[in-house]
């Protein structure tokens, strides 16, 4: 079960956020939302941080949406994030740890749309094993590395 559950992680790094760079427009577009959106405020900007795609038509009516919208409430704190930015697909990778430190990752897909980054695509990922986490750190980590060179 480790092993099918390192090999979706891996995967879903390799397709997503593998490729870092040092940019970091799209880690500031999410510090904005984290500092401005609560309970109180998330649907009315919702449309400032995701995208129609994401929103759907029904979110404003949508019992559940203020909770799904508010994903960020999960992390509690954040150890890294890495992004990729370019004309294919933009993306943001956080990895952090929820209340009870168990390890946690945001794998969110930001897309370009009429001059604002909006979030169109949350993974979460929770992970009861720190091992695991540890090791997607490390792929992470030596992408990073192998990359720039």
């Amino acid at each position: 079960m480790k092993i099918i559950i390192a090999s979706i992680l891996f995967s879903l790094l390799i397709t997503s956020c593998a490729t870092v760079h040092n940019s970091s427009v799209l880690y500031r577009e999410y510090s904005q939302y984290q500092e401005v959106a609560n309970k109180n405020n998330i649907v009315e900007m919702a449309e400032n941080f995701f995208s129609p795609n994401l929103l759907g038509t029904n979110y404003q009516t949508n019992p559940d949406a203020v909770n799904q919208l508010l994903f960020k409430n999960y992390m509690t704190n954040i150890s890294s994030h890495h992004e990729k930015v370019d004309e294919i697909g933009s993306c943001l990778t956080i990895n952090g740890y929820d209340e009870e430190r168990f390890p946690l990752i945001f794998s969110l897909k930001y897309i370009l749309l009429n001059g604002h980054w909006l979030i169109d695509n949350i993974h979460v990922f929770f992970s009861k094993m720190k091992v695991i986490f540890l090791i997607m750190l490390n792929v992470l980590v030596n992408t990073q590395t192998s990359t720039h060179r």
